[in-house]
């Protein structure tokens, strides 16, 4: 607004006018400059103002004339040592002049405090004579006012002079000497400098803490000290422990953290298997049992450390997030021959670890070591290949990738891409072009994205792709160790070496379903030589071939349907739901079907459905009967993490397909969505290692027509450069780099094939791919080619519409309806064995899709069909005996309906079903929810919201359980399908109307399930406000928390509940839960812990101590839980008490000791009997 200056002009602003009859005032600090008083503003000047506050006892408005729309940062740090100059005098202090015309205050009790300690002196004269208008004065900036744009200073010497100012000014590890201010009961409160900090307990004295320690430190008193860590919160923990603070070697961080450097550390806590040892900044250690000193017998390292104890402990190993320790000094690696990167390799299998294995020359010497990660290119088969490869054993086609630190390190997966074609090298970094895509292995995650490790020659930097880099989603994925990421070169900083690189989807893959088919190929190559091995080492579950009928016994049943099998040779077998009969019982025998094997979890997937059985045939060997198929409908079978099981029918000899879940190594999130269906249409690809591969048949038109419409663009590019570069005058030399000018794509990538730096429309692919000498004889090669030739010659509308008529085509067809193609041929390889020997497909669904003519689409459908329509035909009129065998067959046929339909045990498989079953059971929310599933399975979302909101209509009100059934299957619908603001509209409606507390819990499940962590945490934050008061609240958040592996914030939860829960009974049976909670799903040595603490303070509660042991048992702490009993039955308790304690001891030694110690225990208990019987 506008403001009007009065006459009257004070000495440190200025009087105004605003709104015709409101006064105002503006203080010097607020004019529209720091270089402007208040004279150089006349009587009636009109300038702009704000206000600021109106001053409610004077009512005084304070304005300013300085712009609001942004606020400046502060030139000066805090804590800046500034020459300055006194610019003026005021009541309270004085103004300072700084560098960058910037300006600063001093109060007059920071003046008085810097004046000489002297008597009877005059303090005004003193400050005037000393700090005048113009004198120089050294000072150092305590604050920024961003308000009045004025820096707080101070002219006292001994601030000035302080060395530990802030907390810039420490350092982990730093020797400082602290004062004690405050002494509380859970340690020292210290200050060093004008830092404040807290030395707990644990870290007074070397000896193990006891009240008296305490006793000899005074408040004032002075001590050295070294900075244990800083906190993300600005807390400030130090040490005064002589063994840290007289040692100068310090581990502050992971990185710092070396083989063969010895650190002392504090003993945290102990463990029968060892002990987790604390440095500075946090930096924890495990010294495990095995590797403590190997001439002491310890059988308890809970007795060899007390809790406190300074060890000075040897690195032995740093692994991703923790330091592996030793009591003794590790000896040196084995020297490792030196190999250059790129370099293939075979070698012999030497120590196998954990996560890796050594490899060795036929000479004995260290070649280097294969991560776990690195054996294949599946996530999941890795763990696999660990058990397979043994010591001894040789194993090939591996390639050093990384040669910076002994030992190198080598990589099988990497090793096999590489060698699929002959002549292909990884790239040394002067021969990269923009636009390329290379491969690489991820390394570690950093705020602002991830660090891979890129696969060139030359170059040794990790590289960062920043999270939109990545995904387009919020989401980023959880990327683990060395796992394969392709990325493309978005610009080149040669003098400084440095890439930028992209890993979106969309820009590495450029749609080709034969790279997708490829990659799938390599898994299952890899499966196969498993299973292989499997049936050569007696491995049980890989005795059985897909299709075989097996014996299997039931062993438990599921709730929610399914159940566990054992098979005759003692494999165990697991069979899903829908493919369970309802009606089976434990111990009960009956025939299967061997489907599949679960390499990682070491299981068999079973069918025990006789329907589905039948179907399933028992050769299979990948043999099609019909040749020349290019699609064809498939019942679902299984959803696996890596593939999908699929079911052909008569038309494909019942055959079993594998279909890939993830289209290309950086699809992170995979396409499982696609196939959630029962039945769909799918594109048969190819045949490797006897199994047939295909893809939805939707999810491949739609890959096409994104793969047509790049090449289009991209061709539409090149002709526009063409006839640019035509205009000029080398019109041949031109031309080249315009036929040049295409992107790599992401198989030539693989191959070290380079690209044009020209081309920055960036999908990463090329129209035609370069292939090996032996492939290019193939059919399905010479079919991609007429493609690419169609669309050279300007025919890509004749592709699109081949597309468009198979996309129009009824889905209604008959189930067994077989789509066939006239000029279909064998295809070609799809990917090369690990031994070099090429799989070849049986069919040619990838390029017969663009061969089939649309006329025959409509005529042609499958065998069987053809064969009923000529019978039709040729019976043109039919005898009496036929017309009475047809009424008869359709009289059965009607009747087969009519009992389907009164069979209340068959499940509902159309919507007229499913109305019928709630006419006479409106009120069942698991009817209703079944009703959604029904469309949510056929993507009818539209429809399940129908039916959801219809339930919620027809479900008596008193049903409250019913009701809110109905609810949470609506909010797990949203939740899938629907976005964020239907998912919110329909949650605040649940509230509304149900039980809130249940609605939030189920909604945070959910929301955590899903990965939706910030929306988790938005339900959290407000289901805490509200209830609070509420036990079960507070358990249940906990456990969502544990279940995601959050457990920081789990644990930080209970101490927030004991805050809002006042009631000490209640507090007791949250700790108590809180540690079942721990075992459960989070770490055994927590749990432990809280027991423990519970015990220590409530030895006499009984029930704590059944619930410990329990807990231990179920973990298979034996000999811990043996332990926990011997000390609770030492107690001295009612007898009562003890006798629970007893024969919950005797009965343990029942279930899990021997018939001594059973007897033992008894005597025990005899023996506690009589001496409370002698007491009395």
């Amino acid at each position: 607004m506008w403001i009007k200056t009065l006459p009257s002009v004070t000495n440190r602003g200025l009087q105004c006018k605003f709104l015709e009859d409101y006064f105002g005032y503006v203080h010097e600090t607020q004019l529209s400059s720091l270089k402007k008083s208040p004279i150089y503003y006349p009587e009636g000047k009109v300038v702009t103002g704000y206000v600021l506050y109106v001053e409610p006892a004077l009512k005084v408005t304070h304005l300013t004339m300085r712009s609001m729309e942004s606020v400046r940062e502060p030139k000066h740090a805090i804590g800046e040592i500034l020459t300055v100059e006194v610019s003026s005098k005021a009541n309270n202090g004085v103004y300072l002049k700084l560098p960058d015309d910037e300006k600063g205050f001093v109060t007059n009790k920071r003046l008085i405090n810097s004046l000489p300690k002297q008597a009877n002196v005059d303090v005004n004269k003193t400050i005037k004579a000393k700090f005048y208008p113009g004198s120089k004065q050294k000072s150092r900036i305590l604050d920024y006012n961003r308000i009045s744009r004025l820096y707080v200073c101070t002219l006292e010497q001994d601030i000035i002079k302080e060395k530990t100012f802030t907390l810039k000014d420490v350092k982990i590890g730093e020797l400082l000497k602290v004062k004690i201010t405050t002494t509380k009961p859970e340690g020292l409160v210290v200050s060093a400098g004008l830092v404040t900090g807290f030395v707990p307990n644990l870290y007074l004295s070397d000896a193990a803490y006891s009240d008296n320690l305490k006793k000899k430190y005074n408040e004032g008193q002075t001590v050295d000290s070294r900075v244990l860590s800083i906190s993300s919160e600005n807390n400030v923990l130090f040490t005064l422990k002589r063994s840290q603070v007289e040692n100068d070697k310090c581990l502050t961080s992971l990185e710092q953290a070396k083989r063969g450097e010895q650190y002392p550390g504090v003993v945290a806590k102990t463990h029968s298997g060892g002990a987790f040892i604390v440095f500075y900044g946090n930096v924890t250690g495990w010294l495990g049992k095995k590797y403590l000193q190997s001439d002491s017998d310890v059988s308890d390292p809970t007795q060899y450390f007390y809790h406190g104890q300074v060890v000075n402990v040897w690195i032995r190993a740093v692994l991703e997030d923790k330091v592996i320790l030793s009591l003794t000094k590790p000896g040196e690696y084995k020297k490792t021959i030196e190999l250059p990167i790129g370099r293939r390799i075979a070698g012999i299998v030497g120590q196998v670890h954990k996560d890796k294995l050594d490899v060795n020359s036929k000479s004995g010497k260290l070649l280097g070591t294969v991560p776990m990660n690195h054996l294949s290119c599946s996530l999941d088969l890795c763990p696999v290949f660990m058990k397979r490869f043994t010591k001894g054993e040789e194993i090939r086609d591996l390639m050093c990738i990384d040669n910076r630190s002994q030992p190198n390190v080598l990589s099988r997966r990497e090793g096999l891409v590489f060698t699929r074609k002959a002549n292909t090298k990884i790239k040394e970094f002067a021969y990269l072009r923009k636009s390329e895509i290379i491969r690489c292995s991820f390394v570690e995650n950093a705020d602002s994205g991830i660090y891979v490790m890129p696969h060139i020659l030359d170059y040794t930097e990790n590289v960062l792709i920043k999270n939109e880099d990545i995904v387009s989603e919020k989401s980023i994925p959880k990327f683990k160790l060395h796992q394969s990421i392709l990325a493309k070169i978005v610009n080149i900083d040669r003098k400084s070496k440095i890439l930028h690189l992209t890993a979106r989807l969309e820009k590495v893959f450029d749609n080709n379903v034969k790279a997708t088919m490829e990659l799938f190929s390599r898994y299952i190559v890899d499966r196969k030589q498993l299973i292989s091995y499997g049936k050569d080492n007696d491995w049980k579950i890989c005795q059985y071939n897909p299709g075989e009928r097996v014996k299997c016994k039931v062993e438990k049943l599921a709730k929610e349907g399914g159940c566990l099998v054992t098979l005759p040779n003692g494999a165990q077998g697991l069979v899903a739901s829908h493919l369970c009969p309802t009606t089976l019982t434990e111990g009960q025998k009956v025939e299967g079907v061997y489907l599949d094997v679960d390499l990682r979890d070491e299981y068999a997937e079973i069918c025990l459905k006789n329907n589905i059985n039948q179907k399933i045939s028992k050769n299979q060997d990948g043999m099609i009967n019909n040749q020349k198929i290019s699609s064809v409908r498939v019942d679902n079978l299984l959803i696996k993490t890596d593939y999908a099981l699929t079911l052909l029918r008569h038309g494909g000899n019942r055959q079993i397909v594998y279909i890939p879940l993830r289209l290309h190594e950086n699809d992170f999130f995979g396409c499982k969505q696609t196939y959630k269906q029962k039945q769909f249409k799918i594109c048969i690809c190819a045949k490797t290692v006897n199994s047939v591969l295909g893809i939805s048949k939707t999810l491949f038109m739609n890959l096409e027509k994104k793969r047509l419409k790049k090449e289009k663009h991209k061709k539409e590019v090149a002709t526009t450069k063409a006839k640019k570069k035509s205009i000029n005058s080398n019109v041949d030399k031109k031309n080249r780099v315009v036929m040049e000018d295409e992107t790599t794509s992401e198989n030539e990538a693989m191959h070290g094939n380079e690209v044009s730096e020209d081309d920055d429309e960036g999908i990463g692919s090329k129209s035609v791919e370069e292939t090996d000498d032996d492939a290019d004889t193939d059919d399905h090669d010479k079919v991609d080619n007429e493609i690419v030739e169609k669309l050279n010659e300007g025919k890509d509308a004749d592709i699109e519409e081949d597309i468009e008529a198979h996309e129009s085509e009824g889905e209604d067809m008959d189930g067994e309806a077989i789509e066939q193609c006239n000029d279909s041929k064998e295809g070609s390889d799809v990917s090369d064995s690990i031994h070099g020997s090429a799989t070849k497909p049986v069919l040619s669904g990838i390029s017969s899709f663009f061969n089939v003519q649309t006329e025959n689409q409509k005529d042609e459908s499958s065998s069987d069909e053809e064969e009923q329509i000529d019978t039709m035909k040729k019976k043109k009129k039919l005898t009496a005996a036929e017309r009475a065998e047809l009424a008869k067959k359709e009289e059965e046929r009607i009747s087969k309906i009519e009992r389907e339909l009164a069979d209340a045990t068959k499940p509902p498989e159309s919507a007229e079903h499913f109305d019928r079953l709630l006419v006479g059971n409106p009120n069942s929310s698991e009817l209703w929810t079944k009703y959604m599933s029904f469309h949510i399975a056929s993507t009818e979302i539209d429809k399940a919201r129908t039916v959801a909101k219809r339930a919620l209509q027809a479900i008596n009100a008193t049903l409250v359980e019913e009701r809110l059934n109905i609810w949470l299957a609506l909010l797990n619908l949203e939740n899938m399908f629907g976005t964020k603001d239907t998912f919110e509209k329909t949650f605040e409606d649940a509230v509304k109307y149900n039980d809130s507390l249940a609605v939030f819990i189920k909604s945070i499940q959910m929301l955590a399930e899903a990965g939706k962590v910030a929306d988790m945490e938005e339900k959290i934050s407000k289901v805490r406000k509200k209830h609070k008061a509420e036990p079960k609240m507070w358990l249940e958040i906990a456990k969502t928390y544990y279940q995601i592996n959050k457990f920081k914030e789990a644990r930080n939860l209970k101490e927030a509940a004991l805050k809002s829960i006042l009631d000490k009974k209640t507090q007791m049976e949250l700790i108590v839960r809180f540690a079942i909670l721990e075992f459960k799903y989070g770490e055994e040595e927590h749990g432990a812990a809280i027991f423990e603490t519970i015990l220590s303070s409530e030895p006499r509660k009984v029930n704590i101590w059944t619930t410990y042991v329990d807990q231990l048992v179920k973990k298979g702490k034996i000999d811990q839980a043996r332990r926990v009993l011997e000390r609770s039955v030492c107690q001295k308790l009612p007898l009562k008490s003890i006798k629970t304690l007893f024969l919950k001891f005797r009965m343990f030694e029942e279930q899990h000791g021997t018939s001594e110690a059973v007897e033992a225990v008894k005597l025990k208990a005899k023996e506690y009997v009589t001496r409370a019987l002698d007491k009395h």
